[in-house]
Parts: C-alpha cells; sequence; structure tokens
C-alpha cells in the first residue's frame, strides 16, 4: 500500500505546528479579525510549504549549498521582521476588530502569510530531512513524479487541516473570552513572538561571527 500522501501530511502537520513566531501571528490574528482572517494567513504560509517541499524533493542537491551559505542571513532578516511587528503592537493600544470578510482584506492576508514563510527558506532542509526519515521515495512507487505529488498533496493537507481545527478552537474561545482577557492573550502572544525573534536574531548573529 502506498503511504505517500498520509506522510506527507505528517510533514504538512509537522510545519504547520503553531508554536512558532509566525503561527503565533495567526493565532493572533483569528482573535482580533476572526477565523477566516488567521486562517487565510496561515494558508499563505501552507502554500510556500507546498512549495518548498516540492524544490526539496526535485532539487535538493542544487539549492543545499546555497540554503547552508544564507541561512543565518535570512534568519536575522526574519528575526528583524518580527521583533519590529511584536514591539509595534505591544506599544500600540489593542482593539478587538468586526468580523468583516471582503476579498481584498483576505488577499492581503494570504500574501502577508506566504511573505512569512517565504523568507525561512531553511525550511527545505527541514522538510528534506523529514521526508528522508519517514522514506517517502521508497515506497516502490515506479513514477516518481506520482510520489512528489503525493508527498505535496499531504503537506497542503496536513497544513490546511491542522489550521482549519486551531483557527475553529480559538474563535470558540473569542466568543468564551471577554475582550479585557482577549487582549491580554494578545499581549502575551506578542511578547512571545519579540522574545521569539530576539532569540532567532542573537542565534543568526552568533553564527554569522563565528
Amino acid at each position: 500500500m502506498d503511504t505517500t500522501i498520509f506522510k506527507g501530511m505528517i510533514m504538512g502537520f509537522i510545519l504547520s505546528l503553531p508554536f512558532g513566531p509566525v503561527g503565533i501571528y495567526c493565532m493572533e490574528l483569528t482573535i482580533i479579525e476572526g477565523r477566516w482572517k488567521g486562517y487565510i494567513t496561515a494558508l499563505g504560509m501552507v502554500t510556500i510549504d507546498m512549495v518548498y517541499s516540492t524544490v526539496a524533493l526535485l532539487f535538493l542537491s542544487g539549492v543545499k549549498e546555497y540554503i547552508e551559505k544564507y541561512e543565518n542571513y535570512l534568519s536575522l532578516i526574519i528575526g528583524l521582521f518580527l521583533l519590529v511587528i511584536s514591539l509595534r503592537k505591544l506599544l500600540t493600544k489593542i482593539e478587538l476588530k468586526d468580523i468583516n470578510v471582503d476579498f481584498k482584506s483576505m488577499l492581503q492576508n494570504y500574501l502577508t502569510g506566504a511573505g512569512f514563510a517565504i523568507v525561512n527558506i531553511s525550511s527545505i532542509l527541514l522538510i528534506a530531512t523529514v521526508f528522508t526519515v519517514l522514506k517517502v521515495l521508497d515506497d516502490g512507487n515506479t513514477f516518481p513524479t506520482i510520489t512528489y505529488m503525493e508527498a505535496i498533496l499531504g503537506v497542503g493537507l496536513g497544513g490546511t487541516g491542522l489550521w482549519f481545527l486551531t483557527t475553529y478552537i480559538i474563535s470558540h474561545f473569542r466568543k468564551l473570552f471577554g475582550k479585557e482577557k482577549l487582549i491580554k492573550i494578545i499581549k502575551i502572544a506578542n511578547a512571545t513572538i519579540f522574545i521569539l525573534a530576539l532569540a532567532i536574531i542573537f542565534y543568526a548573529i552568533k553564527k554569522i561571527i563565528n
């Protein structure tokens, strides 16, 4: 039995676990502007995960050296970007917005999520490593192209499924909590992003200097 698509879903789950700074940003957006804004932003990230999965499967040997060479600089850029965003939000008064779904704002959210994810090009190495551990190419499929497509489809299904559940749970709690508690949660989330951003920056600078 070909289990490639299920292995791809495992990869999608791993990449979409909402514990990193970008995942926290999506959860915060869900609290402030509603479920669909947070979910569409997460879909932007999942799309890039699928693109990077394709690169990892097809062109790893050609891009590995490039990624390793510039990984620390890219990490520094995304760390500074997250630092600025989190600091600005910490210093700004938070107001919960009325949920308003329109195409323009949804497109902006999608592109924001994709923009966050595309900077983290080093995730290609993580994807390649996990695919290797899961033996994605060892399922006995005689058509590599089909195997690649199944793996990439699995990444998309795993990521979109996890974020669909995550944003649903968060939006449910949004209705249960009062405004003041939600604002406190958002402040904690931004403080967490700020700390994680500092850690990313210090680590990247350390690696660049060394």
